[in-house]
């Protein structure tokens, strides 16, 4: 290093190299591919709860959390802290979800949408003309508050509002959008239209301590605009004398036949994953714009094109009951989905000194893109990244939310939650590595990055809560100046955060496990690699190299903070006394005594480790 914390030319210049070969990799695809299926994705997600009568016949009646505006749902999980011959015990993480809202997101219709447009009608080359992704994303809103609705049991409430009964199918002005929907019956007819009217033309609430609380997914229209809905008759449309508004199965119905007739397979996959972000908008109080839907006159054009191909709704009915729980607690977990959108631009080769480095090439490819409102290359490129989220990517773009990722990420702000990675099968932090086993006998110091391991895993005295940094700390340090329990198990093998289960809070102070939804699936760590892409030659520039290096220094200060909480040993004084690091925190008293050797009372603590059986 050039003075002990920044990094050398050298080193920069090679990760600058590899970062930017890496990412060119992904762009040299011009090809964009909707996400095959979901089944990767899901991994070990658990599924939203059902409240009361759940597993194993036990009654679960679910523990919900209230605030001004928000309800939420608990639950722990089970990590497994060893998988060699040193037993450590287990970690039990806490984590909350919301799920409802005192309001409705707000969506309004917009005639020049860049964060959809890309999507609409990709087999017919991108006509957005056709576009009948927003009436999809309104139809997929309404399927999961229905299944919110089916889960959450007697205390919700799923009806249609007055403003979706005010239709007049005849003497409405030319300005009127017509939406064709085939030979529907009434029930489906009535259905379209409380999706499309302004306001809110269905609500599905709970009610909780005299409160009322909307689904994640509800929303409520800001339109001036109206819509004709037109069945293979074009007749006038009687109301159903029940007017009660379709199950989640039936509406998944309504939405098959829909996109059969007009061969909009893709769109409908699009939609689910623009919907499954709903709760995140809601969660930061921000409204929605979608395009104006202008499906064609008529869909007598979609006969030569290919028939229906989606990834959800062309698989049987008891498969779309099985996914939908699964997809509803991946959409609610907003801190989740955060993580898992900024942890594709975790590389675990990389230390907090060169992130900045690290980051720079991939802006480099990624702005140009953003200029000129290329989403499509850009949904390809993080779909390359990391293809078991591509699916994610693929709705946050629609959403527009890719701002937001891309700002912190450019930054170096990235998020973490462990029990999204856990679920999805990624990675987003070094913590989760594998510790190098150490032989004492020859080995007298550890990485710092393993250092940090070990404190978390041990629950060592200022490390219970995992760093919130995702980048190692670089370099070693003598394995004397480390705390005991860091040196207890320097030589174990086997120490990792290793994933087992979820266990949803029931309001009688107990829990009810769910192993998610392939119990199968193996966690993955992170690899231990130097270089991200060393094998690819390129060349490239850095530019506006003061910028990276304050991404750099504000990793490196994160991550050391969390490290040293307790402060510096004195073989560190040259990082806690650099300018990255000096802000007047620390002092000599906080220091170990210069000499490297272990003080008597030490050595008397280490002859005491040696007695244990470990």
């Amino acid at each position: 290093m050039a003075d002990g914390v920044r990094p050398a030319h050298d080193s920069v210049q090679d990760i600058l190299k590899s970062s930017h070969a890496s990412w060119l990799s992904y762009a040299s695809y011009s090809d964009f591919r909707y996400p095959a299926d979901l089944r990767s994705l899901l991994g070990r997600v658990p599924a939203f709860p059902k409240n009361s009568s759940q597993a194993k016949e036990q009654s679960s009646i679910l523990k919900y959390h209230q605030s001004f505006s928000t309800l939420r749902i608990s639950g722990t999980s089970l990590w497994r802290t060893s998988l060699g011959e040193c037993e450590l015990p287990p970690k039990i993480l806490h984590h909350d979800l919301p799920c409802g809202f005192t309001n409705a997101v707000t969506c309004h219709f917009s005639t020049s949408c860049p964060s959809v447009n890309w999507l609409t009608s990709q087999e017919d080359g991108g006509d957005t003309d056709n576009s009948h992704l927003t009436i999809l994303i309104l139809a997929w809103a309404y399927i999961l508050s229905a299944r919110w609705v089916e889960l959450q049991g007697p205390s919700t409430r799923l009806a249609y509002s007055c403003e979706g009964r005010e239709r007049q199918m005849a003497n409405l002005s030319s300005e009127a959008i017509e939406i064709h929907v085939g030979e529907a019956s009434k029930q489906s007819i009535r259905w379209w239209a409380a999706l499309l009217a302004p306001g809110q033309g269905w609500r599905a609430e709970i009610d909780s301590r005299a409160k009322v609380f909307q689904s994640p997914w509800s929303v409520y229209i800001v339109s001036s605009q109206r819509f004709v809905i037109r069945d293979e008759d074009i007749g006038q449309i009687a109301t159903n004398g029940r007017d009660i508004p379709p199950s989640a199965e039936e509406a998944v119905t309504h939405l098959r036949q829909y996109c059969e007739l007009h061969a909009i397979g893709d769109q409908c996959t699009a939609a689910l994953a623009a919907a499954l972000f709903f709760p995140w908008k809601n969660s930061d109080n921000a409204s929605i714009a979608l395009p104006m839907p202008k499906p064609r006159q008529s869909p007598s054009a979609a006969e030569d094109r290919p028939s229906l191909r989606s990834i959800y709704i062309d698989g049987s009915t008891q498969s779309q009951d099985h996914q939908l729980p699964y997809l509803m607690t991946l959409s609610c977990n907003v801190r989740g989905l955060r993580a898992l959108l900024s942890g594709s631009f975790f590389e675990s080769g990389v230390p907090c000194n060169l992130v900045g480095p690290y980051l720079q090439p991939i802006f480099a490819i990624i702005d140009p893109l953003l200029a000129r409102n290329d989403l499509r290359k850009l949904a390809t490129i993080m779909g390359r990244r990391q293809p078991t989220i591509a699916y994610l990517w693929l709705g946050a773009i629609a959403m527009g939310l890719h701002w937001s990722i891309l700002r912190s990420v450019r930054s170096g702000l990235f998020s973490i939650e462990p029990h999204a990675a856990a679920w999805t099968g990624t990675v987003h932090s070094f913590i989760y590595g594998l510790p190098q086993h150490i032989n004492n006998t020859t080995e007298d110091e550890i990485s710092r990055a393993d250092e940090c391991r070990l404190l978390y895993l041990t629950a060592s005295e200022s490390h219970q809560r995992y760093p919130v940094c995702p980048w190692p700390p670089f370099g070693s340090i003598p394995l004397v100046q480390t705390d005991i329990e860091v040196r207890k198990h320097a030589a174990c093998t086997g120490h990792i955060l290793h994933y087992i289960s979820w266990h949803w809070d029931t309001d009688d102070g107990g829990s009810y496990e769910d192993l998610g939804y392939d119990p199968t699936v193996t966690p993955v760590y992170p690899q231990r690699t130097t270089n991200c892409c060393a094998d690819l030659a390129t060349s490239y520039q850095a530019e506006n190299c003061s910028a990276n290096e304050l991404v750099s220094e504000a990793a490196t200060r994160s991550i050391f903070g969390w490290l040293r909480v307790d402060g510096f040993p004195s073989s560190e004084k040259h990082v806690f006394t650099h300018d990255w690091l000096d802000t007047g925190s620390s002092s000599e008293e906080s220091l170990c005594d210069d000499d490297d050797t272990p003080t008597t009372e030490l050595s008397d603590v280490e002859a005491w480790l040696d007695t244990l059986e470990i």
